[in-house]
């Protein structure tokens, strides 16, 4: 089953993988320069993911300012990320991963109790903002996560919850 808690401390896994808009991640090639914020959503069509995305949107440059590098993970496809990337102008690398990479590296599995205890009003923040499902292309019972790398390449920051940038903004 390999590892999966990723704690305070504890070096982070690293990986090489191609973004919809970046080109080629290379967390090793990164770590060292800043601290690095990773957001795992599930994926594009699930409401709560593309509320949370809209968040994210219209805090970045928040994160940006602190000089932090932001990458956001999903296992959405490719033509479907490109167009929430296009139409939400993502300057940010959104990377593609299913469920057996990189949310099992970084211990994200079946949806985590801090995740589902939140669901209900998140779908129902979701529906008020006019949010539908779009298409189903992950793993519906996948837990999101949010994790901040430090300079030394120190997880300095493991949540498995739906996105909390309040969270992450009182650690970069």
């Amino acid at each position: 089953m390999g590892k999966n808690k990723i704690k305070v401390g504890e070096k982070a896994p690293l990986f090489k993988l191609d973004s919809y808009n970046a080109g080629t991640i290379d967390l090793a090639e990164i770590i060292g320069k800043q601290k690095i914020v990773l957001i795992f959503s599930r994926y594009f069509g699930c409401p709560i993911c593309q509320l949370d995305f809209k968040k994210l949107v219209k805090r970045y440059t928040e994160i940006k300012e602190k000089g932090v590098k932001l990458l956001y993970i999903s296992q959405s496809s490719e033509k479907i990320a490109k167009d929430f990337i296009e139409k939400e102008g993502i300057e940010f690398p959104v990377i593609q991963s299913s469920k057996e990479k990189l949310y099992k590296e970084y211990g994200l599995g079946l949806m985590s109790l801090g995740a589902l205890k939140n669901i209900r009003s998140k779908v129902k923040d979701a529906e008020s903002a006019g949010i539908e499902h779009g298409e189903y292309e992950g793993w519906e019972k996948q837990t999101p996560g949010q994790f901040v790398i430090d300079e030394g390449g120190n997880i300095i920051l493991a949540e498995k919850v739906w996105l909390d940038i309040d969270s992450i903004m009182k650690v970069i």
